[in-house]
């Protein structure tokens, strides 16, 4: 008995043992869900991250991916005959005349061997094209297969160059995608960005150097698919479970939104020079681009100047006179209703001055409407030129103020590379078009910024991080906090 009452006695301290175990064991860590919860998933951060990643960066990815195959389009094309130029006859009365129908249409790659219409002794035998091609411009100005001739004899190119380049992308797509899961979503999603412009400014410099070419179309395809994944993924880590389904509409609705913005921006740029520029500025704008935008079009007018219908110099003091009082209007402004609306408002001036020129040159109006215009552009561009700078200042922690102002000047110095191809374009009303959905886009982007009037300035990364936290969207008047009043 007393062996059994033992080990009940040992069972029991058992027992006993093992609850006061289980209770001593620490407790389970809440889920990251949990904690997002409690803390807040609809914020200002994740407003901000939804807006400019999940839904501009997915818009901006599809848009280049899909320019690109515009460019790559093959418009109708027949061979040139030269001759027609002396005569009085129509582009189809030519071609009936030099070119041989294959069934209901021309041939696209024969001609026939003589080019004097008016000699119809002899025989006129098909042959392959002697002078190159010409090209149907109902829809596409140039494209990349009518600017470098890759048809008839070279059509393999084409095929070469979509090939290529998505085999290359998928090996690199997999050392994108590694990149994301050891170092984290920014360097990936960095790296996708610039992927996307590198490859723009490739292809549209590079097209006569085919593996190059080929290359530079590679780094889309290979960054594509990662971008979306990475900015979908942030979207939904970060966000709680009851609204991860409208995360991935949002981002699904903007590349449906890409796609239609790569037709539209295609259709009103038919040179696939443009078109290209526009996908690898585009890509551009998700990195700093405030000041870039400004600049751009504070220089544009003075190029474009002598192209406006007006007397050069007498536009360019008109702009400088602009200048002057845009100067004072930022202090005023600046210091009665904060950083943050002003610089709103001078990038809506903006925009809306370059609308008003481009329906000026639209109307072929010159003279003093369009000296007025461009000082109008001039005063806003530099209005909010200045209030960038003060707010560069003032967001920067102390600690790496110069060397963030320094990063500033020089993305503003390379995008000014692209000043000549903006301000010197074919149809001189195209810059302002562009300059106006530039600005459109700064006000946008600028009003997210934190106002930094009346407020204690950065000194750490610290102090950066949290700068901003808590301010109201829609505050306008500044209000000194009160530990600043205090202090």
């Amino acid at each position: 008995m007393g062996k059994d009452i033992g080990n009940g006695e040992l069972q029991t301290l058992e027992e006993r043992t093992g609850i006061h175990e289980c209770s001593t064991k620490t407790k389970a860590s809440p889920a990251f869900e949990e904690v997002l919860d409690a803390i807040g998933s609809r914020g200002k951060f994740q407003t901000r991250l939804n807006i400019v990643f999940v839904c501009f960066a997915s818009c901006f990815d599809l848009m280049s991916v899909n320019m690109f195959y515009l460019a790559m389009q093959t418009p109708d094309h027949w061979c040139y005959v030269p001759g027609r130029e002396l005569s009085n006859l129509s582009v189809e009365e030519w071609k009936n005349l030099t070119i041989p129908r294959e069934g209901a249409s021309f041939s696209k790659c024969l001609m026939y061997n003589r080019s004097d219409v008016t000699d119809f002794d002899g025989s006129r035998e098909p042959v392959k094209c002697q002078h190159g091609w010409e090209y149907d411009d109902t829809w596409f100005s140039l494209t990349v297969t009518s600017q470098m001739n890759w048809v008839c004899d070279n059509r393999q190119a084409v095929n070469d160059v979509l090939f290529y380049s998505q085999i290359i992308g998928v090996a690199l797509g997999l050392l994108f995608g590694y990149i994301g899961d050891m170092y984290g979503r920014r360097p990936q999603q960095l790296l996708c960005l610039s992927a996307h412009v590198v490859s723009r400014v490739l292809v549209v410099l590079a097209p006569h150097v085919l593996p190059l070419f080929i290359l530079a179309a590679s780094l889309v395809s290979a960054a594509t698919g990662p971008m979306v994944e990475s900015v979908l993924s942030v979207g939904l880590e970060l966000t709680d479970i009851k609204h991860r389904t409208a995360i991935n509409c949002y981002a699904s609705c903007s590349m449906a939104a890409g796609v239609m913005l790569a037709g539209l921006v295609s259709w009103a740029l038919p040179n696939w020079n443009y078109s290209i520029s526009f996908a690898a500025l585009s890509c551009f704008a998700l990195f700093f681009f405030f000041r870039s935008v400004h600049l751009l079009a504070i220089y544009s007018l003075v190029i474009a100047v002598s192209r406006l219908s007006v007397n050069p110099f007498l536009g360019i003091v008109a702009q400088g006179a602009a200048e002057l009082p845009a100067h004072f209007m930022v202090n005023y402004f600046a210091a009665r209703f904060g950083r943050r609306w002003p610089s709103v408002g001078s990038a809506l001036l903006a925009a809306l001055a370059s609308l008003l020129i481009f329906c000026l040159l639209t109307e072929h109006i010159a003279g003093a409407a369009i000296v007025m215009a461009t000082m109008l552009m001039q005063f806003s561009a530099v209005a909010g030129m200045g209030m960038a700078n003060l707010q560069s200042i003032e967001l920067h922690p102390t600690c790496l103020r110069q060397i963030a102002t320094g990063v500033e000047y020089a993305v503003a110095g390379i995008s000014m590379s692209s000043l000549p191809y903006l301000a010197l374009m074919n149809d001189k009303r195209l810059p302002f078009a562009i300059l106006c959905a530039l600005e459109l886009m700064v006000a946008f982007s600028v009003s997210f910024l934190p106002e930094s009037a009346m407020q204690r300035l950065p000194e750490t990364l610290r102090d950066g991080a949290v700068f901003g936290r808590g301010q109201p969207y829609w505050s306008w008047k500044p209000k000194p906090p009160l530990q600043y009043a205090t202090g």
